[in-house]
This record gives C-alpha cells, sequence and structure tokens, in this order.
C-alpha cells in the first residue's frame, strides 16, 4: 500500500485531467481521475480518495450534487471513510455568497478557481489533507 496521499480528480475535459494527473503525480501524489460526475460519485465510493478534486460544471450531475451526496454518503455509513472535497470552477461568486453556498448546500471544504497555478492546488491540497485528521474527530 502506497503511503502517497490518494486523489481523485473528476473533471469533463481531457486536457484539465490530462495535465492535472501529469503535475500531480510528478508532486508526489497518487492520482484517480473520473470523467463525469456519476464516474466520480461511483469511484470515490467504491474506494474513497484521501481528497477530491472536483469540477463543478460536470454533465449528468453537477459538482455541486456530487459533493452533496458524497458528504451525505459519509454522514450516514458508519464505515464510510472521511475526505475533504476541493471543488475547482470557473464561476466566480463573490465572496459572500460563495461562502454561504459552498458551506450550505455542496458542504466542499474549499473553492479554487480556474485557472489556478499547480503551486497554488498543491498548497491548498497539502492544507486539506494537514486539516484531515480533525475531520476524522468531527465524524
Amino acid at each position: 500500500m502506497s503511503d502517497r496521499p490518494k486523489l481523485l480528480i473528476v473533471d469533463d475535459e481531457p486536457d484539465i485531467l490530462e495535465t492535472l494527473d501529469f503535475a500531480l503525480r510528478r508532486r508526489g501524489f497518487d492520482v484517480r481521475t473520473a470523467a463525469d460526475g456519476i464516474q466520480g460519485l461511483n469511484a470515490a465510493k467504491a474506494d474513497p480518495p484521501d481528497l477530491l478534486l472536483l469540477d463543478v460544471m460536470l454533465p449528468g450531475c453537477n459538482g455541486y450534487e456530487v459533493s452533496r451526496q458524497l458528504k451525505d454518503w459519509m454522514a450516514s455509513a458508519p464505515a464510510a471513510r472521511t475526505f475533504p472535497i476541493l471543488l475547482l470552477t470557473a464561476r466566480k461568486l463573490n465572496l459572500q455568497v460563495r461562502e454561504e453556498f459552498v458551506a450550505t448546500w455542496s458542504r466542499a471544504e474549499g473553492v479554487l478557481y480556474k485557472p489556478f497555478e499547480i503551486d497554488v492546488l498543491v498548497a491548498r491540497i497539502r492544507e486539506l489533507l494537514a486539516e484531515r485528521p480533525a475531520m476524522h474527530a468531527l465524524s
């Protein structure tokens, strides 16, 4: 078993998936990918990642809904391993609206706006992974 943090990236843009997969593997992460919301939902439930990077605009089931369903699943299944979710989006909202929406609807731990620098993404991933033991204590 690898001690590299396991990431699941869900995005419907093949170029984004390929770029993030390559860049994050080079920075020491174990990466899996999914191309739509339903695939991402199923992959996260079948083999929970340490962190989920989730695009908002996805075909079939958008990222907000995938996040909410996963948070409900984690809360209702005692054996489910919890993990943070970082939404990735090009849709900009003002700070107050974004915080309220993320906190109440998707329940994701954060949002990162596209385009972003890979170093900013890696820093945010590491921050959320460092907070992970506290998440377990709350569940």
